[in-house]
Order: C-alpha cells, then structure tokens, then sequence
C-alpha cells in the first residue's frame, strides 16, 4: 500500500514535468559533446551554439572532480572522439595557437595518435616544435574553486 502511494506521488509529479525518478537534466554543448551525444551536439549546433565557446561542465563528465569551464573540442580531445572534432571544425570551431599547444600536449599525454593527427590537421600557424612542460591544465577553473585540475598531463 505504501509503494502504490509513492508511485501515485511519483506520477502527479511527473504530470508537472518534474519525475522524481527521472531528472531531466539539459545538456549544453560542451556536456554534449563529453558524453558522447552526437544527436544532441548536432541538433545544438544546427540551432546556432557556438563551437568555440566556453561552458560550464558537470563534475564527472570529463574526468573533472568539480564544475570546469571547457569548449567543446576539450571535451572531444578528452574523451578522444576525432569525429566529434570533425563534427566541430565542420561547424567553424576555432582554435588559437595557445589554445592549439594545450591541447596537443593533453592528447600527446593520453597517448592519442588519432587525436594528435586531427589536432595537426588543423594547427592555426606552422611554428615551433611544441614543448609540454606536463603542467598544462586541462580546462578553466570556475571562479571560486580551487582548481579545475583533476588529471594530471604527465608527457613521457
């Protein structure tokens, strides 16, 4: 009797869009992208969301411990998905030297060749051989936290 009266509470609940059993949380572009939802990374990017901006990112979807701020190529170059980076330089993300180097030397340190290729595809200036010190962070802290810095780039 008991659980017929928490799942009737359950379902007048969920006729106000609130299902207590099946939050519906909504991803932004870069969440998207770290979760391996092409669907959603494609229908955000044809409603016009910027594939170079920067968002805020759950704990737990890049390897973050806490909320970080990351573009949506980190979140690819994280998880090592080249065709969402594709998918992204397709859609006219941006990346700056700097931005470039970081990035190289995050996926130079999770030993991913496909990713350093993609990455070399798409390098903005022909310059200088990049040098990892192994101390790059892989995302933005957020304002208040003590540090975005959950996996360490370790180059060997």
């Amino acid at each position: 009797m008991i659980v017929a009266v928490i799942e009737a509470g359950s379902l007048v609940l969920a006729l106000g869009g609130n299902h207590p059993s099946w939050p519906d949380y909504q991803l932004n572009l870069s969440e998207a992208v770290a979760v391996r939802d092409t669907a959603e990374t494609t229908r955000q990017l044809e409603a016009g969301e910027d594939p170079s901006a920067r968002r805020r990112v759950r704990p737990g979807l890049m390897g973050n411990d806490v909320e970080v701020a990351a573009s949506p190529l980190e979140a690819a170059v994280s998880i090592g998905r080249i065709e969402l980076m594709g998918l992204l330089f397709e859609r006219g993300a941006r990346l700056s030297q700097p931005e470039w180097e970081r990035l190289r030397c995050a996926a130079r340190a999770l030993e991913d060749d496909a990713v350093l290729a993609a990455l070399d595809a798409r390098r903005p200036v022909a310059g200088d051989i990049v040098v990892c010190s192994g101390n790059e962070q892989w995302w933005k802290p957020i304002e208040n936290e003590p540090s975005a810095r959950t996996r360490p780039l370790v180059v060997r």
